[in-house]
């Protein structure tokens, strides 16, 4: 009996780490993909950009904590025999986006431990109304083994690639709809180590005088690992309730938690996310 009770426990740690630290190392959005650029709610990026020559400096600070796993059948299961013992996960990030172009921004994200650092930009093609379009593209790399399991591709460290479409819909000067669909590559020198899938989509209404704006969005993240060895393929399905307090046309305040809703080998964290955004000309 105490055989398969032990490699329950083992797996379970497993999850944390293969997902845990994937988790952090997106920071910010708490989410990989395109890092280094602008977003006007909480986890989703959306289609407007910085203005041009103007540079927007964010630093943002990422806490979680977790007990629990969703397991290979979507239940929840005990990381740790003990209930009182948890998982941490906390860092310190900085962005840094510049609007190059009335089209284009490009921007960089780092953690203060510069274990992790990502490039990104942001090209919009679509300009209609009150709908626009934009296109996506990022890189990242880490100085962490590959999730954690193993030293893989560039010095010990992995790299992925990122590209997707961000689109967002004005209903009026107070209201809008932000979603985000991308896709994301992690490979080192031996070629290719997992594909992974992102949805996200964020609502926003201003109130008190376009101050105060309340968000929430749900996203949404599918990974397949392409080694069996690496771990079980796995997805989680997360809430995001928030609000961004503007007291100027250059100062922006974002806070948010996530709420994690469903998944398969994933951990499941609890948390909150600060964020501070400037702008100068």
């Amino acid at each position: 009996m105490k055989k398969p009770l032990r490699r329950k426990f083992s797996f379970s740690i497993l999850l944390f780490v293969l997902f845990g630290c994937f988790s952090l190392f997106t920071g910010e959005s708490l989410k990989a993909q395109v890092a280094g650029v602008s977003a006007s709610k909480l986890t989703t990026i959306d289609a407007t950009l910085v203005p041009e020559h103007t540079l927007e400096a964010e630093p943002s600070f990422v806490y979680l904590f977790g007990r629990k796993a969703f397991d290979n059948d979507g239940k929840l299961v005990n990381v740790f025999p003990n209930p009182d013992t948890a998982v941490l996960l906390k860092d310190l990030f900085f962005r840094f986006t510049y609007g190059t172009a009335k089209h284009l921004e490009i921007g960089t994200s780092f953690a203060a431990s510069l274990s992790t650092f990502s490039f990104g930009a942001k090209y919009r093609f679509v300009e209609h109304k009150k709908f626009l379009a934009v296109a996506l593209l990022g890189f990242n790399f880490s100085s962490q083994s590959n999730f954690g399991i193993r030293h893989t591709g560039f010095f010990g460290k992995f790299i992925s690639i990122a590209g997707g479409v961000a689109l967002t819909e004005n209903f009026s000067p107070d209201f809008s709809l932000d979603v985000e669909l991308q896709y994301q590559n992690t490979f080192c020198y031996d070629g290719s180590l997992s594909d992974n899938y992102y949805f996200d989509s964020g609502l926003g209404y201003y109130v008190f005088h376009h101050t105060l704006q309340i968000a929430g969005g749900f996203s949404y993240q599918y990974h397949h690992l392409k080694k069996e060895e690496d771990g079980p393929d796995g997805y989680l399905l997360s809430f995001h309730p928030g609000v961004t307090i503007e007291t100027g046309k250059s100062f922006i305040i974002v806070f948010y938690t996530p709420i994690d809703l469903i998944g398969r080998n994933q951990g499941r964290f609890a948390g909150f996310s600060f964020a501070f955004t400037f702008s100068v000309q």
